[in-house]
C-alpha cells in the first residue's frame, strides 16, 4: 500500500499523473489537505474514490493556530520532533496503515512529521518528492530544527534531502537543484493512457471559457502572509486594459476575495492545467508576477500564450526569491519555450507592453 499527500491542485494533477503512468496497478490512498478548500468537497467525490483506494481528507490549516504555537515554544517544538505521532493524530484523524511508500509534492513541516510517523511504522519507508511546480525545480526547503544535529544523529532524525529516494518531474532540464537522488521524469499529459478522461470525470468539463485576452494570475502572496505590492501591480494593468479586455484568475488557495467588488474576476471553477488541455490559450497574454501557471501551459501541453513577468517590479518577498534560484529558471526557460515572454524592469515598461499588446 502506497500514499499520495497533496496540498495544491497542482500536486493533485501530479499525483494523478504518477498514479496512472506508473502505478496503475498498485493500491494506492490519496491524503488532501484543507491548504486548498476546495479540497473538502472533492475528497468526497466518486470520481477520484475510483481511481485511487481511499481518499482522506485532513484539516491542517484549521488546526495551525494551536500548531502554530508549539512551533514557537522551543520547549513544544522539541516534543514535536521527537514525538510526532501525537501531532498527526490529531491533525489527520486516522489510523495510517503501514505503508511501503510516500509521495509528498513539498518540504513543509507537515510532510516532514507525517514522514517521520510513517518510518517508525515501516522502518523501510520508500519517499518520493513529485513536483509541485517550480518551487521544486528551484526550492530545496530546509527545515530549521529545534534539535541540535547530534542529538539528531543519535536519534536517527534525518533531513529532507536524506529522505528522499528520487524525484518525479515533468521537464527535468528546467531544474536548477544538484538532487543527490535520481530525477524521473513524467511524460506528458497527451502521453499518459487515460489521464485527459480521468480528469473529465474528476473535473467536470463545461462550456465555459475565458473570453478575454489578458488574463492575470493572483498569487498566495496575502494568503502565506507576505505583504507585498501585487494588488497595485493588478490595478495598474487592470487601469489599462478596463473590463472588456482583462480577467483575474484567484489563486485556488487564497482564502479572502480582495478583488471580486472591484475587478473583473473568472466566474466559474477553473482547474487552470486542466483548461489549456481543452481550450486552445495561444491568443492570451498571461500575466503575473511569478506563478508557476505561466509556465506550465508550454511544459505541459507545448502551448504558446504570450507570457508577462512581473518579478522585477515586484515588492516583497516570498519562499520562491528567497530561494536564490528564481531567476535561473527563467533564464533556462526563455530559451525552451516557444512563447513571447516580456519582463519589464519599470512600471512604466510594463504600461508601454500592456499598450503595444492590446493593439495586436
Amino acid at each position: 500500500m502506497q500514499l499520495m499527500m497533496c496540498s495544491s491542485m497542482f500536486q493533485l494533477y501530479t499525483a494523478i499523473a504518477i498514479k496512472l503512468q506508473f502505478l496503475k496497478d498498485e493500491e494506492v490512498d490519496l491524503l488532501l489537505t484543507d491548504a486548498t478548500p476546495a479540497f473538502e468537497k472533492l475528497s468526497k467525490n466518486p470520481e477520484l474514490s475510483k481511481l485511487f483506494n481511499s481518499v482522506y481528507f485532513a484539516p491542517y490549516i484549521k488546526a495551525s493556530n494551536g500548531f502554530n504555537r508549539i512551533v514557537r515554544s522551543k520547549y513544544y517544538r522539541r516534543l514535536f520532533e521527537l514525538f510526532p505521532k501525537h501531532f498527526i493524530n490529531k491533525v489527520l484523524k486516522q489510523k495510517w496503515n503501514n505503508y511501503s511508500d510516500v509521495y509528498f509534492s513539498s518540504f513543509n513541516l507537515m510532510a516532514l512529521r507525517m514522514q517521520d510517523y510513517l518510518s517508525k511504522k515501516n522502518k523501510n519507508l520508500k519517499t518520493h518528492l513529485i513536483e509541485d511546480g517550480i518551487s521544486t525545480y528551484i526550492m530545496m526547503g530546509q527545515y530549521k530544527w529545534s534539535l541540535p544535529e547530534s542529538a539528531r544523529k543519535r536519534l536517527g532524525i534525518k533531513d529532507f534531502q536524506e529522505r528522499f529516494c528520487d524525484v518525479y518531474l515533468f521537464e527535468p532540464s528546467l531544474a536548477c537543484l544538484n538532487y543527490d537522488f535520481p530525477i524521473v521524469e513524467i511524460p506528458k499529459p497527451i502521453y499518459i493512457s487515460g489521464l485527459i478522461d480521468a480528469f473529465d470525470a474528476i473535473f467536470m468539463e463545461n462550456d465555459n471559457e475565458v473570453k478575454e485576452k489578458f488574463v492575470f494570475f493572483e498569487e498566495s502572496f496575502n494568503n502565506d502572509g507576505y505583504t507585498t505590492n501585487d494588488a497595485e501591480l493588478i490595478n495598474t494593468v487592470y487601469e489599462k486594459l478596463g473590463k472588456k479586455d482583462f480577467v483575474l484568475k484567484h489563486h485556488p488557495r487564497n482564502r479572502m476575495d480582495r478583488f471580486t467588488e472591484v475587478l473583473p474576476t473568472v466566474d466559474f471553477p477553473m482547474f487552470w492545467e486542466y483548461y489549456f488541455l481543452k481550450h486552445n490559450i495561444d491568443d492570451k497574454v498571461l500575466i503575473t508576477v511569478s506563478s508557476n501557471t505561466i509556465f506550465v501551459p508550454y511544459i505541459l501541453a507545448k502551448a504558446k500564450p504570450t507570457v508577462v513577468l512581473l518579478y522585477k517590479i515586484f515588492n516583497g518577498t516570498s519562499p520562491i526569491f528567497q530561494s536564490g534560484n528564481f531567476e535561473n529558471y527563467v533564464e533556462k526557460y526563455l530559451p525552451y519555450t516557444g512563447s513571447k515572454v516580456y519582463i519589464p524592469e519599470t512600471v512604466e515598461e510594463l504600461e508601454r507592453i500592456i499598450e503595444e499588446l492590446r493593439s495586436k
